[in-house]
This record gives C-alpha cells, structure tokens and sequence, in this order.
C-alpha cells in the first residue's frame, strides 16, 4: 500500500521553495525526534499512500454505516431522530441519582477541588441533590436542544472541579464530550439550580450549560436545523473558524465554530440582501442558532469569509482528507472531554471524522464495537505488529490502554502518527513529561512506564472501512498462526523476547519446549537439582527441563546431556506432546489405526516417533502441507510450536 517514490514535480518545486525562503515561523518550532517539517502538511502523507484520491465511502453509504452504528451494541451512538417523545420525570430523578452516586464513588478517591484539596462526600453531595428535577413529573414531553455555543456535555450539572493533579486546573475530569455549535441534543430534565440540562447528544449523555443550549418549539424546527441534506451544509474542517466581531449583530458577533461543525447554508439571497449591515461579497452566508432571552431557539444569518476553512457539503472521503483535516489541530492543547475548547485522543477521532458525515463512537472501546475493518492485537508481537502497519491505510485508529492515535504512514523504517498526547516518557531527559499537546510522533516514543507505543498497541481499526454490502477494502490481515500466537502468549506457555519480538521465524529449542509445558502446568516447584551438565544454574529453561525429565514428558541423551539448545524436529515435537498427553491422562488411542501413509513422506518418520505422529495428525495437532507431505524431519519453528500447543491445549 506504500510506496517510497514522493511525486517528483511536488518534491523537485519543494526543494526549489526551501533553498530559496525559509518560513519564519517555522524556524521555532520544536519537534519530537524523527520529525521534519515538512511531515506538518498533508500532502507529505498523502503521496505515501496509493490512491489517496480515492474516495472510500459515497454519502450514501456513509449513512447506511451511521444506521449500522446506531443498531451496533456497545457503540453508545444514539438516533436522535428515534427517541420517545415522553418519559417518567420521577424515574428519571431515581436513574440519575443512583449513577450520579455511583459517578461521585469513582472520583471521591483521587480527585481534588478547585484550590487543589481532596474531595470530599459532602463536595458530591451538593452535587447529586443538583440532579434532581424539581419539576419532575410521571410523564414529561421530551425537549429539543441546539447547541449555541461550542460546550461540553459533563459528568454533574457543577461548576465544580474534578481535578486528578491538584496543581494543574487543566487537568479537569469534570467533561465528557465536546459538543459543537449547531449540535442537537434531547433533554430529558433540568438540575435544581435550573443552570444545566441534563441532555442526550448523539455519543453520550450528560449535563450541558443552559446557556449553551436553545429549546426548539417542536421537534420539527429542531429537524430544520441540522438534520438536512450535504450539499445545503457549510461543514467547517480547520481548527476554529470565528464570525468577524459586530455591535451591529451581536447574536452572531465573534462566534467559535470548531472541526466537525455544520451549518446551513442561505441559498435563497435577495439582490443586495445585507446581512446586517453587510454585503455577502467573498462570504458564505450561514444560518447560526441564537439562544433567545427565554432560551428559545432562532436562526439568524451571519457571514464566514471564503478564506476559512470550510466546505459545501461534507468533505469526500479519501485518504487525502483525512490527512488535511488531521493536521488542523497540530500544536493545540490536550483537552480531556473537550474541556480547553479542544479534544482528547478519542475526541479528535470523532471530529476528524465527523467533517465527513460519520458518526464515530466517543471513546476507543465503543469505536470498537462499530462494524468495521479491524484487528485486536492484544498479545500480538512487534515483528506482527510491523507486518500489519505496513499495510495498514492512512487515517486509522491505533489504540493502547487509554490512548488512540491516527496512523499517518511508514518514513524510513518508522511509523508515525498523530494524536492529542496527555503523557509520555521524555526523549529528552527519561522522565514523566506532560506534554497536552496534539502532536506527530513515531512509534518509538515511550510511555511513563517505559514501554514503547508500538510495544503497547492492542487494537486497530479503520473507522471509514465500514462492512456494507459489496464493499471490500485493502486492510490488513493477520498471520495464520496469530490465534496460537496469542494464545500462548496469553497463556505465558510462550514467551516474547527481549526486545518484544515473538522469534516468528525462530526454530524451537528443547529447553523452549520443556519449559512451555512447565509453564501450561502452572510451574510447579521443581527441586533445584539438575542431572544435565549442560543445564546450568542460569539456563533460562533449567526449571522446565527439571520438570520434564522428573515426569518423563522428555528425557536427555546419553552422557548426562539435556541438549536444550537443539533444534526440534516436527516428529520430535509431536512425540513430546505425545508423552505430554498421557501424562495428562488424554486418550491417545485414537490414532492407533490412523493411516499416514497418503502423506507423500511417510516413510520418512522415524519409527519411535510413528505412533506420536499417528495421534498428532489424527488428533489435529499437525497437518500436513500443501504439497502433501509432514515434513517430519525439519525443524517446528516457534510459530508452528505455538499451533501444535494451543491445539492440545483446547483438546
């Protein structure tokens, strides 16, 4: 999927640009190791991956995933359109008291206030009693809310912090979800201050400002306001657009629009229509939604000059894009939930995508649940690791335990990604560093606890490559031996090495095989004495060798050697899983009338290993090649050993 070749038009006019203007303001700019300049612009990522231009999901089909995601379980994506219009205002109070006093036990132990102290009960408390209705009643009409303003949906309806680093009020867990202008939401009910909303927007639910929030007067104005279709939306992809400042129009004076918003377009202008007291010269002219004094919802117009970074219609899907609209936020700060006016990991996620018309869950493990392309790499090695990168298409998720990043591609041997970065160990001086920043980086980079971003990868996705009907995509696909790879891995009967590599194609060692059995066991305590003088008291396999030979499973050679560093043959190995079985108990007779003589090679197998190969190919724990033979005399690389235990394994 990669190539290596830059456009040589494209590179020779860089070059030309570089020897003969150099950009000031990039003369500052710090970088993380291994990243250029140049890598900032999106067209440096695009001419890495071939078709770029390709446009990977038509609007239609964007939809009929979105319906997909709303029916997926585990995705927490909602069809606004769908909800009830009525609800139980007194069970709604119950509901929300219980998971609000479920929320404050989470964060009581290690979240701290404002001016940096311990929270407390009763700073909950105050809070929970903030979560009931007093209007509640058995049966309320559901309202229909627009967001004015950029905000956020929040864990309780509080100005209050929820702080996990006392000196750092940027370290805010108080918000869930960035909330755009023109975002609808359903609300359900009203806190008891009558300052916060308790409001369903289409990733999560939450608590959102008053102020932030117009009511509609029916769900069909509400519908009029967002629910059109692309080509009538102005869909702002860079990082913030701002309406130009106006006493003249202060509803829609020095408005914030961030990635994803859209907006509708006015279509319809009279001749020498003013908006305000301007002309629509060199302007979009759009609807924006204005909170009225008694918090109902209007529209009014306003103007965003032809220079911002917006788009008729959602932006085509490909490759390309993605790649635009990800670099918008480079430089800008980490904000958990969307606080800061900014987005997390998984938030910007969501937002790139979003400017294409997706509805992409909030965090990693509902994105998870989408059906799309992906792959779990939970326990996979880095050398697989590698293999799947190197074919894995620009703009997909890449995520670890509490991170998630978009993959931009492969640059001499590294890979490299971009995401808005909370912590990482230092390449500088080895230490925790807050870095908040979105930010482009490789793979190499360390978290705080020393293991590399690579090492630490367990899933993958790509959030556009939706499974519909006739569809099909070049994404990656796993090894054969990934199942037993990760089993055994999973298991600890098989071990990465140093470096976080499996050994795929390492031949299997005696001494790896005792000690794989040993550990299926649970390691059992083994006397300290060992009969081999070949096995030292440092032999990574001495305690599994020990083993094997005190239950028979394996015994050495002649001369009191265990031979823990030779090569295992296919029908050495089968024998000792053979023995393995009867120790366990297994029924091995099953292959005492097995014919293996259709097996090309057959007589190959030297006579004691007959009966264990017998069993082995009955049994499922080898098979033969495609060429029709066993191959009994070369060598179980590791992976093959991997295959041959977790079959037994599963028996």
């Amino acid at each position: 999927m990669l190539y290596k070749t830059k456009k040589v038009l494209s590179l020779s006019l860089a070059m030309v640009l570089s020897a003969s203007f150099v950009q000031p303001a990039l003369a500052g700019v710090k970088y993380m190791p291994d990243v250029t300049a140049e890598m900032s612009d999106a067209s440096f990522w695009a001419d890495y991956h071939e078709g770029y231009h390709d446009v990977i999901l038509t609007q239609e089909e964007i939809q009929a995933f979105n319906q997909d995601t709303f029916l997926a379980d585990g995705t927490m994506v909602m069809d606004l359109k769908s909800g009830v219009a009525t609800y139980n205002g007194v069970s709604k109070n119950a509901a929300l008291y219980s998971s609000s006093t479920a929320d404050a036990q989470y964060y009581l132990s290690w979240t701290y206030d404002e001016e940096g102290k311990k929270t407390d009960w009763a700073y909950f408390q105050e809070m929970l009693d903030n979560t009931q209705d007093p209007a509640a009643k058995e049966s309320m009409p559901v309202r229909y809310g627009i967001a004015v303003n950029r905000t956020t949906v929040q864990v309780f309806p509080s100005d209050n912090f929820l702080l996990d680093d006392p000196a750092d009020k940027d370290s805010d867990n108080m918000d869930l979800s960035a909330v755009p202008v023109n975002e609808p939401m359903l609300i359900y009910a009203t806190s008891a201050d009558g300052k916060f909303y308790q409001a369903r927007i289409a990733s999560c639910s939450g608590w959102v400002p008053v102020e932030d929030v117009a009511l509609c007067e029916n769900k069909e104005e509400w519908l009029s306001a967002w629910d059109l279709p692309s080509e009538d939306l102005l869909v702002v992809y860079g990082n913030k657009v701002y309406t130009d400042k106006s006493y003249e129009t202060p509803n829609t004076s020095k408005r914030m629009l961030t990635t994803g918003t859209a907006l509708e377009m006015v279509k319809d202008l009279k001749p020498d229509q003013m908006i305000g007291n301007r002309s629509a010269y060199h302007n979009y002219v759009v609807y924006l939604p204005v909170r009225n004094a008694d918090g109902s919802y209007s529209k009014e117009m306003a103007l965003i000059p032809e220079t911002a970074k917006v788009h008729e219609g959602y932006l085509p899907l490909t490759m390309e894009n993605i790649a635009v609209v990800s670099m918008q936020s480079l430089g800008d700060a980490y904000g958990w939930g969307g606080m800061l006016e900014v987005e997390d990991c998984s938030g910007m996620v969501r937002t790139i995508y979003s400017c294409f018309g997706l509805e992409v869950a909030r965090n990693g493990n509902w994105q998870w649940n989408m059906n799309m392309e992906k792959i779990d790499m939970t326990n996979m090695s880095v050398e697989e690791k590698c293999m799947i990168l190197d074919k894995m298409p620009m703009g997909s998720a890449l995520c670890f335990t509490g991170h998630e990043m978009i993959y931009l591609g492969k640059v001499d041997g590294k890979y490299y990604v971009i995401s808005a970065v909370g912590t990482i160990m230092s390449p500088d001086t080895g230490k925790r560093l807050n870095t908040r920043d979105v930010m482009i980086n490789t793979l190499d980079v360390k978290r705080a606890n020393g293991m590399t971003w690579l090492g630490a990868l367990n899933k993958a996705f790509m959030p556009c490559y939706a499974k519909l009907g006739g569809k099909t995509y070049d994404f990656p696909e796993t090894q054969w031996y990934r199942e037993a790879v990760a089993y055994c891995l999973s298991k600890g009967i098989l071990t990465n090495k140093e470096d976080g590599t499996f050994g795929i194609n390492d031949t299997t060692t005696r001494g790896m095989v005792a000690q794989a059995l040993w550990a299926a066991e649970g390691k059992p305590k083994t006397g300290t004495y060992c009969f081999y003088q070949d096995v030292g008291n440092a032999h990574p396999n001495r305690n599994g060798i020990i083993w094997a030979a005190q239950t028979g499973v394996m015994s050495g050679y002649d001369g009191n050697t265990f031979g823990a560093n030779d090569a295992v043959t296919r029908e050495q190995l089968a024998a000792i899983l053979w023995r393995y079985a009867q120790y366990k108990g297994y029924d091995v007779s099953v292959g005492e009338e097995t014919n293996i003589l259709s097996y090309a090679d057959a007589f190959a197998i030297s006579e004691y290993a007959i009966p264990a190969m017998q069993w082995a190919c009955d049994a499922g724990i080898i098979g033969g090649n495609d060429d029709g033979t066993l191959n009994p005399q070369g060598t179980a690389q590791k992976v093959h050993t991997a295959q041959m235990l977790m079959k037994l394994m599963k028996k």
